[in-house]
């Protein structure tokens, strides 16, 4: 499934953020997880659901794993709100919880689903802080319109 995301002043005028993931109910997702460090274990939280990351092989020096999850019981996200995608990743010395701005499409809907642009990754910059990871941003990348 593709993932787009919404980019506009308007979101971020109504919104925490200016960015918008756009995720059909029922649906299962990849998320590949790319580290320039070991993670300390295998799990990755997803809305609050343990998921197992599956280890890959490297690319480009960094150690990627992926994991699948669905939407299936996230409920529909109503008109003119955006709910959030909770993501915990592990890394060293604790974890990193990345709450991204979203909105669920009951199924159906998928047009809606993929109006504006693809997303190619979220980066996630943290720094250890007295054995605490703080998370310093949270960027989204988009792909960018082909000619």
């Amino acid at each position: 499934a593709v993932v787009s995301t919404q980019s506009t002043g308007e979101d971020g005028a109504r919104f925490d953020s200016t960015q918008t993931l756009k995720l059909v109910i029922g649906t299962k997702y990849i998320l590949r997880v790319f580290s320039k460090s070991e993670l300390k274990s295998c799990d990755v939280l997803v809305n609050g659901d343990i998921l197992q990351l599956i280890e890959g092989e490297k690319d480009s020096g960094k150690q990627v794993h992926s994991v699948v999850f669905s939407t299936a019981d996230v409920e529909k996200t109503v008109k003119s709100d955006r709910s959030v995608l909770a993501l915990q990743i592990p890394t060293q010395p604790s974890s990193v919880l990345v709450p991204l701005q979203c909105k669920y499409y009951r199924p159906g809907r998928e047009k809606k689903a993929t109006w504006g642009m693809p997303l190619r990754r979220i980066n996630v910059t943290y720094k250890v802080v007295a054995e605490e990871t703080v998370v310093q941003s949270v960027k989204m990348t988009q792909e960018k319109p082909k000619n």
